[in-house]
């Protein structure tokens, strides 16, 4: 079953008025507000690895005993508006106590929407609602923000606790004078938590797939931070280690039970699950598709981590050509739902992110291609031979940066390039590069996710060693946010690239 293009076009066109309708009331009704504005604290970063917070993930039905904090508030919104935007626009809102506020991620600060409490669970700390062009964008921002609840707990008693909620949805829909409509609202409380747990449940039942890991190196705070969105990458294969863990990452079993089914990383509505083997793994080899359950697939209480082959053989370039907007990836993640609607539209967000934050926690890159036309979705299952009654929403391709590296690459032709810092704390970023021959060069800065932000240099340079600085202001002259940014060099026909990390 596909959706209907003329619906799904009035529906687009609908959400994409109404959006930047409130943008612009919004933008101008802003400074006789400003005395709405609500500072929030600078986000922290909890002593929790990526895996350990998706493997201890799980979503409460209520029972909060008390508010939450200023600080916790500060952090889920700074993880939910990490999230890659793919559509026309996303808003983020929260519902407090005291008013429903919209967030601005730029200001990382609040602003009256409308005053009084208007949560639909009187008992919870907060709420926080999206309203997206693309439902799929609602649920890659959630999912980050209910991983960050996890990451912020430090024990079982009194910790930070959540749940999206249909309930919640209509709630805010009906009460919160919006100028598009939520597709998703989670709300989030005080209470007991079964804790964070490495143990591991997602075990191959036919040893296809590596054991993933449960508790990495990184911290989920600072994947957030530095997360990895480009469409440009290096060439290589990746591991079936490295599969293992993305697949796990997008929609694998974790350590706990809901309505007695096996739990996964990420949150399901009822419990439904609607992903499960309908998520494909495209690599040079072949394409399979992934099981979180044991054979033959179906039954939601088992628990596994396997792979079934497909199709053999490479249809990499068979999907690029389908899909002439995909990036020429070494790898894909083809996400599916078996039928249409917003939960099942919010599940594919919540696997896709999933996936794109551990690429970054393992030092990959990833991109998010969604909104799949029905052309596009027949031209996906004719060029892999996913079953016709899959219905590909989402594609994440992954695969190492470009460059292989964050602080600098080096040719056999002699062309090098570095930056001496990965990480810059407002101060200066120095570029270095030697050039093996006279040549036409341009060196340039563009932000997370490939936009230009400042060119450095633009002429043909001589032969030898050179320096540029970026000051870390745009071309206009402002400041660069925090965020992820490429420092890219062309010379004649290559390019060269590393990312720096801006903290303010």
């Amino acid at each position: 079953m596909t959706s209907d293009p003329t619906k799904d076009g009035q529906r687009f066109i609908s959400r994409h008025v109404a959006g930047w309708v409130g943008v612009l009331l919004a933008a101008a009704i802003m400074p006789a507000r400003a005395a709405d504005l609500r500072a929030l604290p600078p986000p922290v970063v909890d002593p929790h690895s990526t895996e350990i917070c998706m493997n201890s993930r799980l979503s409460s039905h209520g029972g909060w005993s008390a508010a939450g904090t200023e600080q916790m508030l500060a952090d889920v919104l700074h993880a939910t508006a990490r999230a890659p935007v793919t559509g026309a626009y996303r808003t983020i809102y929260a519902a407090t106590s005291q008013n429903v506020y919209t967030y601005d991620p730029v200001g990382h600060a609040l602003v009256v929407h409308k005053a009084g409490d208007w949560r639909s669970d009187a008992t919870a700390a907060f709420e926080v609602g999206v309203a997206a062009a693309v439902t799929f964008d609602a649920g890659t921002a959630m999912h980050l923000a209910q991983l960050e609840s996890v990451a912020l707990w430090t024990g079982t008693a009194s910790q930070l606790a959540s749940c999206p909620r249909a309930s919640a949805v209509t709630y805010a829909n009906s009460h919160w004078d919006l100028p598009a409509p939520i597709d998703l609202v989670t709300s989030f409380g005080i209470r007991s938590v079964s804790g964070l747990t490495p143990t591991l449940v997602a075990i191959s039942s036919d040893g296809s797939l590596p054991n993933p890991d449960t508790d990495g190196a990184v911290y989920m705070d600072d994947a957030l931070a530095t997360l990895a969105y480009d469409s440009t990458f290096a060439a290589g294969d990746l591991s079936l280690d490295q599969i293992s863990q993305l697949l796990w990452a997008a929609y694998g079993c974790s350590n706990h039970y809901a309505s007695g089914k096996g739990g996964l990383v990420c949150a399901s509505a009822v419990a439904n699950y609607y992903l499960t083997r309908r998520i494909y793994s495209v690599g040079a080899a072949a394409m399979h598709r992934f099981h979180n359950r044991r054979p033959p697939g179906s039954d939601l209480t088992t628990r596994d981590h396997r792979i079934e082959l497909v199709t053999a053989g490479d249809v990499r370039l068979a999907l690029r050509r389908a899909i002439p907007r995909l990036p020429d990836a070494p790898h894909y993640l083809i996400v599916c739902v078996g039928s249409t609607g917003s939960w099942p539209e919010v599940e594919v967000g919540f696997a896709a992110v999933g996936a794109l934050l551990e690429a970054s926690t393992m030092g990959l890159q990833g991109f998010l291609t969604a909104s799949l036309s029905s052309a596009e979705q027949s031209a996906i299952r004719d060029a892999t031979g996913i079953p016709s009654g899959d219905f590909p929403l989402a594609v994440v391709s992954v695969g190492s940066p470009e460059t292989g590296s964050d602080v600098g690459t080096r040719n056999e032709d002699g062309l090098a390039f570095s930056v001496e810092s990965g990480v810059t704390f407002g101060g200066p970023v120095v570029i270095h590069y030697r050039l093996p021959t006279t040549t036409a060069v341009s060196v340039s800065i563009r932000d997370g996710q490939g936009r230009q932000v400042r060119t450095l240099v633009r002429s043909v340079q001589e032969r030898g060693s050179h320096t540029e600085i970026w000051d870390g202001r745009d071309e206009q002259g402002q400041p660069a946010l925090s965020g992820v940014y490429f420092c890219r060099l062309r010379a004649g026909d290559q390019t060269r690239a590393a990312r720096v990390v801006v903290v303010k």
